[in-house]
This record gives C-alpha cells, structure tokens and sequence, in this order.
C-alpha cells in the first residue's frame, strides 16, 4: 500500500466531497503523486557500464509534496547548510500562529506564510541587536512547516539559531552564553505585534485578537542534530508509506508517532477524508519554506567565511554530486542515465 495508489482509489471521492475547495496547487499535486512511477511522466533510459545492457524505468514526478521524491534534494539541502556549522552551539525557535488565525491562512495561504516567516525572523533580528552586551547580528535558517504528526493543520515555523552573531561596527563576532537564547514570553509578545501588524498592513480581515501566542526557544546542543531533524520533513512528503497501515476500500489508517508520550498511535479517516488531510499541506507554487537569514544568507558568503576564519573551523570539501544510478538486473554492475523518453506525447 503507498499513497500513489490510495490517491487513484478515492479520486473520484475525493473531488465529490471536497472539489470545491481544493486549490489549484492541490489539484496539481493530486496528479503529480497519483502519476510518480507509472509512466505518466516518461521513462529514463538506462545503459549499464559493465555489460553494455541497457534498461527503462518509469520517471518520478519531483513534486515536493510527493513522499516517493525528494530525498536526493533534501541530502543537497542538509550538505550545504553543513558547510555553514560553526563551533558553538544551537538554539531551535519555533513560532506557531495561534489557532484563530489558521482559517485566515488556509484562504491567503501565500499571503499568511510568507507573512509568518517574516515576522518570526524580524522578531528574533530585534531581539539580537536589542540584547544587552551582545547587540549583534544573527544567523538564522527558517523553515515552514504545517502539520502536526497527526497531520492536522498547524502552520509553525522552526528556526535553527548558532549561538553568536556579528557585530559590524567593531567586525568582532561575539558569543551567546547561557541555556536559553532569549525569553519566550518577550519573544511571544513581540512577534504578536509583528505578525498582527503585519496582516493588517496586507489588507487582511482579522478575526478577535488570539489571546494565546506561544513561542518556545529551546538548546539543541551542535546544529548538526537539528539540521537533521528538519531535513527528514523539508523535501518530503507529509507521510511514509511505511506508515500507511491499513486500507480496507473505505477508510484509511495510519500511524504516527504521540509527541508527549513518545509512542505510536493510530487515526483511522474515510479515505477521500484522509486525501483531504494530506493536501491540505500542500504550499504554493514556488513558495520556498526554508529560507536562510543574516551571515548565513546566500548572499553573505564572504561574511559567513570570514565568521569561519575567526573560529577556526575546519571546511571539508563539498560532497561529490550525486547523480542517479541503478543496478544492471543481469550483471549488477553500474547502470547510469543515458537519455529519456516521453511515452504519451504531449499536445502542441
């Protein structure tokens, strides 16, 4: 059982109960993982380095919210934010917009996650240069995400923070001590503000003010293990299929696993219900749900080197490029891409 085929069972369900009101985006998304693998796509011509054979396989769909794709990009993401580690260590900020607002999200969701990131990143630039004995700038890698492990709708945004900054007026870097980065009541307070000014500003309808703003700021020890930890949900989908457990031609169940509790837990949906639940967390076309801030902007490169430099941190040479390989089936040798092939031509 995988969700490719879950999608082509409880399409015509699906579009029923819920077609109007699924997005264009969604819609795309439908297609592109009921089709990854099947041909609808083309196929990859294979020719092996050993034995001279040569092979097909169906091409993927690369839609980033199909759980079959992704993952070559999601190791090329964690590679490169790995070249930026620095020897301190890390904080993971996380900033949740209050349940109020999520109706508002779901109809402007371009508008209200865009909007969302801004703020939560705004806020932490102030509190960086606003810090007394510090008043530097920070580095800040930011990160969308909108479910929860049930995979209800909760649009959050985690932020992975190194534990120093740069203070350009005196070129020095200087270091953040203590278990906490900042408060984070101050820090709720403040990107409430931010973010509610900041839906006003765009011409938005608000609803009563939420009451309850939560902002947690936790030590996460050396970046490596939260940059990990994000990794496994930025170029993926919101499910595995290994944790699809059981279809029975009606309803769908799956598992996941209870935070607080640190154990497995089933919820069973109606299948075209449970396809719902999944597209709901598809993002926008072209929408970038990880975004670096500050020394460690792609456009701060020299910064971020010179930052390295003083820290004396030891570069690895970037990882070779991985491109796509297969087995030969005959002589288990290396099979590499060789060209592509369109099965059902498309209409001029």
């Amino acid at each position: 059982m995988d969700l490719a085929s879950l999608c082509e069972r409880y399409r015509t369900r699906l579009l029923q109960r819920h077609g109007g009101t699924l997005t264009t985006d969604q819609r795309s998304a439908l297609n592109a993982i009921s089709g990854c693998r099947t041909g609808q796509y083309g196929e990859v011509l294979l020719a092996c380095q050993d034995c001279q054979r040569h092979d097909t396989r169906y091409r993927s769909c690369g839609h980033r919210s199909c759980n079959q794709c992704q993952q070559h990009s999601a190791q090329v993401w964690l590679d490169r934010q790995q070249q930026k580690l620095l020897p301190v260590d890390y904080y993971l900020v996380t900033f949740t917009l209050p349940y109020e607002l999520r109706a508002l999200a779901k109809t402007h969701r371009r508008t209200v996650y865009g909007l969302l990131m801004q703020s939560a990143v705004a806020t932490l630039k102030r509190f960086g240069l606003n810090k007394p004995g510090f008043g530097a700038e920070l580095g800040l890698c930011a990160v969308l995400h909108t479910h929860t492990r049930r995979l209800d709708y909760h649009p959050h945004v985690h932020i992975v923070v190194p534990a120093g900054g740069v203070h350009r007026l005196r070129r020095e870097w200087r270091r953040i001590t203590g278990d906490y980065l900042f408060n984070g009541r101050a820090l709720a307070a403040a990107f409430r503000g931010e973010l509610l000014n900041a839906l006003a500003s765009a011409g938005l309808i608000l609803p009563p003010t939420p009451k309850r703003w939560i902002v947690q700021c936790q030590k996460v020890g050396r970046g490596g293990e939260a940059l990990l930890y994000l990794s496994r949900y930025l170029y993926r989908g919101v499910i595995s299929d290994r944790h699809l457990l059981d279809d029975d031609g009606n309803s769908v169940t799956f598992r996941y696993r209870e935070s607080k509790t640190n154990t497995w837990k089933t919820r069973t949906l109606p299948g075209e219900d449970f396809l719902a639940l999944i597209l709901q967390h598809v993002l926008p076309k072209g929408f970038r749900r990880a975004r670096d801030y500050g020394f460690l902007h792609g456009n701060a490169k020299r910064l971020l080197r010179i930052v390295q430099w003083s820290l004396r941190v030891q570069l690895s040479a970037p990882g070779k490029k991985v491109t796509a390989e297969f087995t030969c089936p005959h002589c288990q040798g290396t099979m590499r891409v060789c060209g592509f092939r369109l099965l059902h031509p498309q209409p001029g």
